[in-house]
């Protein structure tokens, strides 16, 4: 539901400086006795995600061994969650150009900015020589499913109107995906290969802490996929033997 409104949140706005002179909603503010306009109140659902994970910090310093204490880092958990899922597909509807349809490669799980060196297995430039080029800046969505690169433009807007917009530039599907965590002389690059190391992606982080939170989200998507490959082995096998025994 957040994230439905915010993501709706710049079109409501436009449309209220539209309308704002509009009779009718100063005819309602002053039968409602409301000091503030309805923009004011439009604007409280999208402050007040915020204000709720900042409310619970607090209550928790000053709750420590007491009783509910879980309950309250719980719920601050899931606020922490809706804030960055609320803020990850406010970008993701900022995505221009994939031609596909973006609901089928799941829930956006990380996104952010990145320096990025591409090799290709069949090209005269190796990974250990990618350091003397200049790196592109990319934005990387995420996904279930895959990882889309993408380039960001000109915030367009006045003022705090100003939004960013991603150009996709490609999509690799999870199912070919690998990675290679550590790469010798910075400890912010990893590497992204991709069919068998036919196309490598140097990435740095801007921060080994960013590194490693999407190490750890890749490490984990990944896992899943073997297991669910295992999954399929197995079931594949006790029909094979089924059919024998009948």
């Amino acid at each position: 539901m957040y994230e439905c409104y915010c993501q709706n949140k710049p079109r409501s706005e436009s449309l209220w400086r539209q309308f704002a002179d509009c009779a009718f909603f100063h005819e309602c503010q002053k039968k409602l006795e409301h000091k503030l306009g309805l923009d004011s109140y439009l604007l409280k659902p999208v402050q007040r995600l915020t204000k709720y994970q900042l409310l619970l910090k607090e209550l928790l310093k000053y709750s420590t061994d007491c009783e509910g204490t879980s309950e309250l880092e719980v719920a601050l958990t899931a606020m922490l969650d809706l804030l960055k899922s609320v803020n990850d597909s406010m970008h993701q509807i900022a995505i221009t150009g994939y031609e596909g349809d973006i609901c089928e490669l799941g829930r956006v799980l990380m996104q952010g900015s990145f320096s990025v060196w591409i090799s290709h297995k069949r090209g005269p430039t190796r990974m250990k020589e990618l350091a003397r080029f200049k790196p592109m800046q990319r934005h990387l969505f995420l996904y279930e499913r895959a990882l889309l690169f993408c380039k960001r433009r000109e915030e367009h807007g006045e003022g705090c109107d100003k939004t960013p917009s991603y150009s996709f530039k490609h999509c690799l599907k999870m199912t070919a995906v690998g990675i290679t965590e550590n790469v010798k002389g910075d400890v912010k690059k990893f590497e992204i290969w991709y069919s068998g190391r036919e196309e490598v992606y140097g990435v740095q982080a801007p921060t080994v802490e960013v590194k490693m939170a999407w190490l750890n989200e890749l490490r984990r998507i990944l896992t899943n996929q073997q297991k669910m490959l295992r999954g399929l082995k197995t079931v594949h096998l006790l029909k094979k033997r089924i059919n024998v025994q009948a």
